[in-house]
C-alpha cells in the first residue's frame, strides 16, 4: 500500500491539473507457488470496483515477450538472430494499410532479435510476429492462460488486447517460473471453527512453456 500511494502521489505530482484522480492497482504473486502475497485494487475509499481484478486495458509492450517466445521456439530464430527494424505495412485481417511505428518514431535497420526486445522496437516486434502468425500468437496467449476471445488483428501483436492486472500477473508469472504455470491463487484450505480443515486447494502445476 505505501509503495502504490508513494508511485501514484509522484506521478501527479508531475501533472496535477491532467493527472489528477489518476488510479491504479497492484499484483504481486509467489512464481514458485501461485500464491498472492499483495493486492491493491485503487487508491482511496473502496468503492466495491477493485482495478486489480475488474478494470481492463490495453496492455500494450507487456504482450510482446509472447512474440519473441514463438520466434525462439520455432527454432528458427536465436537471441542473436538478426531481424529488420524497418517500416512494414500491413493490410487484411480486418486492417487497411495499417503502419504501426516505433516510440521514437525512426527505424533502426537490422538488429539482433535479443536487442529489438530489450529495446521494445515496435517494427521488429510487428515484422516477426506476422511471420510467425497470429494464429499462434493467440495460442500462446491462451497456454499462459489468458481465456478471452481475442480478436485476430494485427494490432494485438502490439498488445491491443484488454487485461486486466490480475491476468498480467498470471501470464508473466509463467516466465518467472521459467515455463511453469501456477494459477495465482488466494485461498489455501477451508477450515471449521477448530482449525479443522473442510477443504483443501491443493498446488495444481503445469509447465505450460518450454
Amino acid at each position: 500500500n505505501n509503495a502504490f500511494d508513494t508511485t501514484l502521489k509522484q506521478l501527479i505530482k508531475r501533472n496535477p491539473k491532467r493527472l489528477e484522480g489518476l488510479q491504479g492497482a497492484v499484483t504481486v504473486a509467489n512464481p514458485e507457488n501461485g500464491e498472492i502475497l499483495a493486492v491493491v485494487g485503487g487508491s482511496g475509499m473502496f468503492t466495491g470496483f477493485n482495478r486489480a481484478v475488474d478494470a481492463k486495458r490495453q496492455v500494450g509492450s507487456l504482450l510482446k515477450p509472447v512474440v519473441y517466445f514463438n520466434a525462439l521456439e520455432s527454432q528458427r530464430y536465436s537471441l542473436n538472430s538478426p531481424i529488420s527494424d524497418a517500416p512494414v505495412s500491413i493490410t487484411g485481417m480486418g486492417m487497411k494499410d495499417w503502419k504501426p511505428k516505433n516510440y521514437d518514431g525512426q527505424s533502426h535497420g537490422t538488429v539482433p532479435l535479443v536487442y529489438a526486445l530489450a529495446h521494445s522496437y515496435n517494427l521488429a516486434t510487428v515484422r516477426l510476429g506476422w511471420e510467425m502468425g497470429i494464429p499462434s500468437f493467440i495460442n500462446t496467449l491462451h497456454t499462459l492462460g489468458i481465456d478471452d476471445d481475442i480478436k485476430p488483428y494485427p494490432s494485438i501483436l502490439l498488445g491491443a488486447v484488454n487485461l486486466s492486472p490480475m491476468q498480467v500477473l498470471g501470464m508473466y508469472q509463467v516466465y518467472a517460473a521459467n515455463g511453469f504455470r501456477y494459477a495465482p491463487r488466494s485461498i489455501r484450505s477451508v477450515v471449521d471453527a477448530k482449525g479443522n480443515p473442510l477443504q483443501r486447494y491443493g498446488l495444481n502445476v503445469r509447465q505450460s512453456l518450454d
